[in-house]
């Protein structure tokens, strides 16, 4: 059988299937002039940076403007992550920028609940929503969103998360956010150490995240790495997305291997399966390959996932016990 997996690190516009990107763009009306489905929606092999990266959302962020396309991406999401062997996932998505059309941020949310309820319905993956507040975004759309999301927490949405094009406001500037969210038990993981620096996960740890998106800014810092390790801190971490957000300069040169050796958290994520053309799989085999990692460790990792999951302890016990009696091919 497959290897069971998780992905706890997925965004749901850069995620769209061709299938609901050609779908949602003959309701629309949206003109390729010219262009290929692919090639306006996944990077090719010109990448420069994360801005560079981020150009491929324009699309996904027009078509995602009703309940109708929101619910249809979720539920697709869901349904092929279930059809690959994924046990466990949590989907990202910023609410606020799905209201172009009129959509309000709960209806947003509630669209993209529905959509992932469907997707589960008919296999046994377990799928939760992470909402995103944006580095960009207004602090008043930030704070909405966090206070949306405690309203909807343990009703499909499990946590929330910070996006964006990282460094262009400081991490400090969040601290207060992230405070709030705290205090009111709402799970978060913080986008940190991408193309920043180490100093923003050891800020991102200090407000209380027990989880980190990529996080490959460590490997700069003999303490944040001892931080990770003494705060059992999981990292979210997605080297295909790395590499072509030129986040690390090459596949020799990224930190996965040398956090797992030191017993960091180290998790495999695909970040945004159709914006990067990925999946697990593709992850997997790559760093089988480049980093010599075995089955086992990729069991471990898969491991690291699930109980960094934002999932109450019975919900998390049951998975975990489900994912220990699956059969793995060593």
């Amino acid at each position: 059988m497959k290897r069971p997996e998780t992905d706890l690190h997925l965004h749901l516009d850069g995620s769209l299937s061709m299938e609901v990107i050609k779908r949602l763009a003959a309701e629309t009306g949206y003109d390729f002039e010219g262009r290929g489905i692919k090639e306006s929606v996944s990077v090719g092999e010109n990448c420069e940076s994360l801005a560079d990266y981020l150009k491929c959302f324009d699309l996904p962020g027009q078509l995602l403007q009703t309940e109708e396309a929101l619910e249809l991406a979720s539920k697709d999401l869901v349904e092929r992550l279930a059809e690959q062997g994924v046990i466990y996932t949590e989907i990202r998505f910023a609410p606020q920028l799905h209201m172009r059309k009129g959509l309000s941020k709960e209806k947003a949310v509630e669209a993209v609940i529905r959509g992932a309820e469907k997707g589960m319905s008919q296999s046994s993956i377990k799928a939760g929503i992470l909402l995103c507040s944006m580095v960009n975004g207004s602090d008043r759309e930030n704070e909405e969103t966090f206070e949306i999301a405690g309203a909807y927490l343990e009703k499909g949405v499990v946590g929330v998360d910070i996006a964006g094009p990282e460094g262009m406001i400081p991490m400090s500037h969040f601290e207060p956010l992230f405070r709030k969210a705290y205090e009111k038990d709402i799970p978060f993981t913080i986008h940190a150490g991408e193309c920043g620096d180490s100093e923003n996960i050891l800020k991102a740890v200090s407000y209380g995240a027990k989880r980190i998106g990529h996080g490959c800014a460590a490997i700069q810092s003999e303490t944040c790495m001892d931080l990770l390790k003494k705060e059992k801190i999981t990292l979210e971490m997605c080297v295909i997305s790395n590499l072509q957000t030129k986040a690390v300069a090459s596949i020799g040169e990224h930190p996965l291997k040398a956090f797992y050796d030191r017993g960091i958290r180290v998790t495999y994520n695909t970040d945004n399966i159709t914006v990067s053309d990925t999946t697990l799989e593709k992850e997997a085999e790559l760093i089988k390959k480049y980093m010599g990692f075995t089955e086992a460790d990729l069991r471990q990792m898969n491991r690291y996932a699930l109980e960094g999951a934002f999932l109450d302890e019975t919900e998390k016990e049951k998975i975990i016990a489900i994912f220990d009696n699956n059969t793995y091919n060593e």
